[in-house]
Parts: C-alpha cells; sequence; structure tokens
C-alpha cells in the first residue's frame, strides 16, 4: 500500500463521519430545546390559570404574565420565540365545565357568581427545528390547565390588583 495514495481516504472517512456526527450532535441540541420548549408551554398554562383563578376578571396583564412578558409590551414571549398572547385562550368555566356567557355581569346567572372553574389553553405553537438540512416545523399539542376559581381579584375590602 502506497501511504501517499490514503491521505484522500482519510479525508473521506472523517467528512462522512464528521457529518454524522454533527447531525448527532444537533439532534441532540434540538432536543434539549424542544424540552425546554414544552415545559415552558406547561408553565405558561399553569401560571396562566393560576393568575386568572386569583384576579380580577377584568385584568389585562394575565395572559401577559403568562407568556413571561412585560407588562404594556407587544404581547410576544420574552422567554419562547414565537409564544404570543393571541395564541392564548382563557376561559370562565361554571360547575358543569360549559363556558360561562358573561363573566363580567355581576348580577346575571351566566354571570360572575356562576364561574367555578378558569380554563386556560394555548393552541398552535410550531416549533422551528434549527437542524441543518433537515429543518422542519413541529406543531406542538394543546397545552391546557383548569383550575378551581378562588378570589377573582375580590376581597373583603374591595378589588384587589394583581
Amino acid at each position: 500500500m502506497n501511504i501517499r495514495r490514503m491521505r484522500g481516504v482519510y479525508v473521506v472517512e472523517f467528512a462522512i463521519i464528521g457529518l454524522l456526527l454533527f447531525v448527532v450532535l444537533f439532534g441532540v441540541l434540538e432536543m434539549g430545546r424542544l424540552y425546554f420548549t414544552v415545559n415552558t408551554l406547561n408553565e405558561v398554562v399553569r401560571r396562566g390559570a393560576r393568575l386568572a383563578a386569583v384576579c380580577n376578571i377584568d385584568e389585562q396583564v394575565i395572559l401577559e404574565r403568562a407568556v413571561f412578558d412585560m407588562e404594556g409590551s407587544d404581547g410576544s414571549s420574552e422567554l419562547v420565540g414565537g409564544l404570543a398572547t393571541s395564541q392564548v385562550t382563557l376561559t370562565y368555566l361554571d360547575e358543569n365545565g360549559a363556558q360561562v356567557g358573561n363573566p363580567a355581569d355581576e348580577t346575571g346567572t351566566d354571570g360572575f357568581r356562576a364561574i367555578r372553574y378558569v380554563h386556560l389553553e394555548v393552541q398552535g405553537f410550531t416549533f422551528d427545528l434549527m437542524i441543518p438540512t433537515l429543518g422542519q416545523t413541529i406543531t406542538l399539542p394543546a397545552f391546557r390547565a383548569t383550575l378551581p376559581r378562588e378570589s377573582l381579584g375580590r376581597s373583603v375590602e374591595g378589588d384587589t390588583e394583581c
């Protein structure tokens, strides 16, 4: 065997093995990013449902705080790219799990007094893979949290702020 002729073989072998190594490396990094995103979305719905259970139903900042956004900002999350308050749905439910028609109505039977649960849901979130040559978009399933109502921003002294 001629050693001079074998040098090119090492370069070709490294190119093949190196490509596989980098695809696996990027795959591991992307799975870590995906895991972080899924855990964060779980925290978003848990946090939002908790805020909705204890804050006044008229509070506009519930969804902003749920997605880790600064108050009065554009509604997009600072923690998870691509997440915005427009993808988050907050509903108030009665004792049967049906949506309360007018939660702000203080006097009606289908209003504030009927609220027994708060439900927060994130739907349609897409996760973009950044693996070279395999970059795809994954649509994650819906994330949901339902909690029993608590004070809904009311106390003996009057309305409280969140």
